[in-house]
């Protein structure tokens, strides 16, 4: 087995509490799926976020000893701490010490809802312990990332050109007006970074008219919450 190999399955275990995830039993080749060159699959703001990770620890590895080449045993992959989760994430892992053994196949997952629009690069530090030393091998890896945004979301969080809801005018000056609200119960200014600078109540109205006289100009988000999930829809402030 190659060193790299090694290196790219330490990035999926947490000290979090043990969770119900599952290995993808498609996988059977030693790694860690997805890869790095696949990454992490993106978050939408405010919306339930799940990230299965399956890792498949080989038996052995090679390394480099006084430049000769050497097979030796992994015996188990601990992660120390990860740092660079978006904001209300976390990561679990089964099993739920986070000591992988060589030769076995587990998983990790990355659960939570992100408020906050942006790219969170993520750093594993860990610790591999090969060949039946006590010594750790300290690991850092930080090819990870995942982006929380709102483009391309449309499982309960929606683009503004699909939205089952009329905002006008849009762009705007001062106000705009939400027609359709229907069932909705509550609705959330946010701004680019995703967070809430006022909220308001529908009070069982069908339109309700929001005043954005003073913010300033730019790009914003309406978050809505109904009883069939959460849209988000974009408005300009002139």
């Amino acid at each position: 087995m190659k060193k790299t190999i090694l290196v790219c399955l330490l990035s999926i275990i947490k000290f979090v509490a043990y969770s119900q995830c599952t290995p993808d039993p498609s996988f059977t080749s030693p790694g860690v799926y997805p890869d790095s060159a696949t990454n992490f699959s993106a978050a939408c703001v405010g919306i339930d976020y799940s990230q299965t990770i399956t890792n498949i620890v080989p038996l052995d590895t090679v390394v480099v000893v006084f430049g000769m080449n050497i097979t030796t045993s992994i015996d188990s992959i601990v992660i120390d701490n990860v740092t660079g989760l978006p904001p209300g994430m976390s990561i679990a892992c089964n099993p739920s010490g986070c000591a992988y053994i060589g030769g076995t196949k587990g998983c990790a997952i990355i659960t939570g809802i992100c408020n906050t629009i942006g790219v969170y690069p993520l750093v594993f530090n860990l610790s591999a312990y090969v060949g039946g030393t006590t010594g750790a091998n300290p690991i850092v890896l930080d090819y990870y990332s995942i982006t929380v945004s709102t483009d391309g979301c449309l499982g309960g969080m929606m683009k503004n050109e699909i939205s089952s809801f009329k905002i006008s005018p849009n762009p705007t000056s001062s106000s705009v007006l939400i027609e359709g609200l229907q069932d909705s119960k509550e609705i959330h200014l946010l701004n680019l970074e995703g967070k809430t600078i006022e909220s308001f109540s529908t009070n069982g109205l069908n339109n309700i008219n929001i005043n954005l006289e003073n913010i300033n100009s730019g790009l914003y988000f309406i978050q809505i919450n109904s009883e069939n999930g959460t849209e988000i829809v974009k408005v300009i402030k002139e």
